[in-house]
């Protein structure tokens, strides 16, 4: 282990002295915005301190342990199965004669230098400003980071079981979707976490805390290290039992997780190492005549095929998942239930319609950039194909721009029946989406020409931070632009005098907007006809016109050449100094 621990430290000087100038400068920035929560979490907490009770803040404690567990457990998988089974370095190490479980510990210990240390610190400095305002007493101090040091060695352990366990179960056909797995298990369990006190409790978590009600029984185990801070704060031997409780807790989780090494870890490595290669034996087909397609159609046929055989793609809609899946699960734990959201249809479909574009333009673009990215080293074989970068980048747009719209128009009857929304509203919401999702998978297919990366660790990461951050404003940028005729279609000319009131008494941009609303429904007014028929030319000239616009721009990048950074597993330079993946 001393030897391990050396290397490995040896290893991290010489790859901090290799990192880029501009890596650097990414660091500082991170540690300056990481300061400035730190501050502002200190001065809130220094403001509040004395209406934070012993009470609220033992409710305060309990549920912040419970979100230290659950964030390691989300944020810290990719963390861990990096470390387990796709670190270079493991290649050398199993061939030595090294136990399987030192190579373990070292992996378990490398695990503290991301999600864990900035989770500590982000705790432990709140901690200390609550101590020092509060007057708390000097056992207090050392107490405080080594609970939450053994709250984190849970939250680890956890995680590693999840890794250790599922890869025994995933087939070694499936070793690519092993990640899939192991995300859509551990959001919904980190959900059952979070979502514990509320099921467990008829009150609002909210108004618990604030009436200091204990959250959880006491033999759960945040309440453990809770009672632990508390007892220490105030000097009391009530500390002891639950410090001793959580440190034993702690150790059994550690000792559990290390006697699924062997299995899990060394032959977990063999299996995803190998697994995803193995040849299927191919049935015996009919041969059949080739049949041939357009090139779009082709290109899209590829992109289908691509998408369709590997899970891993498709998890880009699981935050839609989550978000509408554990919002209704949220709204019925919390006493609601379904009928409350029923409403007159002028009130549910705007609202729907609304959240739906909301949810278009943030997946729409995304997909679309994917495409390009999704090429990685084969990406020379378009090249050498008699197709142009017109053909090749109509066959990405159709394909990206379908798929998402399938899933989210299913949701949306699925939706509209349970609404009561009438045969109008479902042809006018599906038809007004199907025309401005299209400039959305149009820019975001030309932001990925220009920006577009793969690391085949985390292949779901197709798009550089800077270019990502441009798409998600882009696409609601435009989203804006081009849901302009349509809300003047929907608006009643019922409020043509409030528009007025509202332009006359007002100035600037807004008093603008308003007097253009009330132009809008004058002329809707005089002749609605005309002015819907109006609206919807420009809502087609305005979304068609994008999305054409920014798939020829693509084409031209196709045909001039792109380049798609490929993280490299090794430090060695490509050959001839031209990139990998370039086109």
């Amino acid at each position: 282990m001393k030897a391990l621990l050396k290397n490995q430290w040896k290893l991290f000087i010489n790859s901090m002295k290799a990192q880029p100038a501009k890596n650097y400068v990414g660091y500082f920035v991170m540690f300056l915005v990481f300061s400035i929560v730190l501050y502002w979490f200190s001065v809130g907490i220094w403001a509040l301190s004395d209406a934070i009770t012993e009470p609220v803040f033992a409710g305060i404690l309990s549920y912040g342990f419970l979100l230290v567990i659950g964030f390691i457990i989300l944020l810290g998988l990719p963390q861990i199965f990096k470390h387990l089974y796709s670190a270079t370095d493991l290649n050398l190490l199993f061939t030595m004669p090294i136990p399987t479980r030192y190579i373990f510990w070292l992996k378990y210990m490398q695990s503290f230098a991301g999600m864990p240390s900035l989770v500590f610190v982000l705790y432990i400095v709140p901690l200390y400003v609550y101590g020092l305002v509060t007057g708390a007493n000097l056992l207090y101090y050392p107490v405080v980071p080594v609970v939450l040091l053994v709250v984190i060695v849970i939250g680890l352990s956890i995680a590693y079981m999840f890794n250790l366990l599922l890869v025994q179960i995933v087939p070694a056909s499936k070793a690519n979707e092993f990640m899939t797995v192991m995300s859509v298990l551990s959001g919904i369990f980190v959900y059952l976490i979070f979502m514990a006190p509320t099921l467990a409790n008829d009150q609002p978590l909210s108004e618990m805390i604030l009436a200091g009600l204990p959250l959880f029984p006491d033999w759960v185990p945040v309440t453990w290290a809770s009672n632990a801070i508390i007892g220490a704060a105030s000097g009391s031997i009530d500390w002891l039992v639950p410090f001793v409780m959580i440190i034993l807790l702690a150790a059994i989780a550690f000792i559990v997780t290390s006697t699924l090494v062997e299995r899990g870890f060394r032959t977990g490595w063999i299996k995803l190492s190998e697994g995803s290669g193995k040849k299927r034996k191919k049935k015996s087909a009919k041969i059949a005549g080739p049949q041939l397609y357009h090139p779009v159609i082709a290109i899209g046929k590829k992109e289908w095929y691509a998408i369709k055989r590997d899970l891993r793609e498709w998890l880009v809609f699981l935050p839609f998942v989550f978000f509408f899946v554990f919002g209704f699960a949220g709204l019925l734990s919390g006493g609601g239930n379904l009928s409350d959201l029923r409403g007159p249809n002028d009130v549910t479909w705007p609202i729907a319609q609304a959240i739906l574009l909301f949810v278009y333009a943030m997946f729409n673009g995304q997909i679309a950039s994917s495409t390009i990215a999704r090429e990685a080293n084969s990406v020379w074989i378009l090249r050498i194909l008699p197709l142009s970068g017109k053909d090749i980048a109509f066959g990405k747009l159709w394909i990206s721009w379908l798929l998402p719209f399938v899933i989210l128009t299913v949701v949306e009857i699925a939706a509209g029946l349970f609404f009561g929304w009438t045969l109008f509203q479902f042809a006018a919401g599906i038809a007004m989406k199907a025309v401005i999702t299209i400039g959305i998978s149009g820019i975001g297919m030309w932001l990925g020409t220009i920006g577009a990366k793969y690391n085949p660790a985390n292949p779901q990461n197709r798009l550089k931070f800077g270019v990502a951050v441009v798409l998600m404003i882009a696409s609601y940028v435009y989203l804006f632009f081009a849901l302009i005729p349509f809300v003047m279609l929907i608006l009643p000319v019922e409020l043509v005098e409030f528009a007025q009131m509202v332009s006359q008494d007002s100035s600037g941009l807004f008093g603008f907007a308003a007097g253009f609303v009330y132009t809008v429904l004058s002329w809707k007014t005089a002749s609605p006809v005309i002015v819907a028929t109006v609206g919807i030319l420009l809502m087609l000239v305005i979304s068609l016109g994008v999305a054409y616009l920014f798939t020829m721009m693509s084409a031209r990048k196709i045909d001039q050449g792109i380049e798609i950074d490929i993280a490299q597993d090794t430090g060695s330079k490509p050959a001839l100094g031209k990139k990998p993946g370039s086109l």
